[in-house]
């Protein structure tokens, strides 16, 4: 069963099914490259309707979020913030990467501007993270396979973690990153290891998935050196 006690993060870190992973990685995000890096309450100012409570959890990120960075600015620092809140705000974002109609993401190309603007400046992490999926989806996963994430894709460097957010039995992608984006010094829970996966980012499975840890099957993925 999924930790009773993770539905507001579930799905940063794990997918209910394999089709909530492959919808959300299907395509390119969208046009955010040519927007403006702008002010998060003007990035998500469109976003008011769609997420309730939006200018408090934004006034909360700008208040609690990393103010010593000297990589990135309070913006930047209160959109990685935001998007780790336990809040309504990921589950709509997260819902809306995962719609066949790319329109519905104009609102939120503002704020993904800004996100992506500030993992852009972390530095990258080579380390291995976790990525969970309900149930026993590793037939889906063909060795020596490659295949494009295009999402923004939350993983974590604690397994456990993982699996408890992940239903059993379960599978939990074992990923060899290039690129990761470590935010937990930006994270609302810095505890959760959090490493983000950049859109594009470039995987290769590396074998079959044989490994088993006791209800979990285990695929291994090494991310390719270019993203695309």
């Amino acid at each position: 069963m999924a930790h009773p006690t993770a539905s507001m993060n579930i799905n940063r870190f794990s997918n209910s099914r394999i089709s909530e992973l492959r919808d959300a990685n299907d395509f390119p995000i969208g046009d955010y490259q040519r927007l403006p890096v702008l002010k998060l309450e003007d990035a998500t100012e469109m976003l008011n309707s769609i997420v309730h409570k939006l200018k408090k959890y934004v006034a909360a990120a700008k208040e609690n979020c990393n103010k010593n960075s000297n990589k990135l600015t309070l913006d930047e620092s209160a959109a990685i913030y935001l998007y780790t809140m336990q809040s309504s705000f990921f589950s709509k974002l997260n819902e809306t990467l995962q719609t066949e109609n790319r329109n519905a993401l104009r609102p939120w190309l503002p704020f993904l501007k800004l996100l992506i603007t500030a993992l852009e400046k972390l530095d990258s992490s080579k380390s291995t993270v976790w990525r969970g999926i309900d149930g026993n989806v590793s037939s889906y996963f063909v060795k020596n396979s490659e295949e494009t994430w295009w999402s923004i894709s939350s993983c974590s460097k604690n397994r456990d973690l993982v699996r408890r957010y992940t239903g059993e039995p379960g599978t939990i992608l074992a990923i060899s990153t290039l690129h990761g984006k470590d935010i937990s010094a930006y994270s609302a829970t810095e505890k959760e290891e959090e490493v983000v996966l950049m859109p594009g980012t470039y995987l290769h499975v590396r074998n079959e998935p044989t490994e088993c840890i006791d209800d979990f099957f285990v695929v291994h993925l090494d991310e390719e050196c270019e993203q695309r």
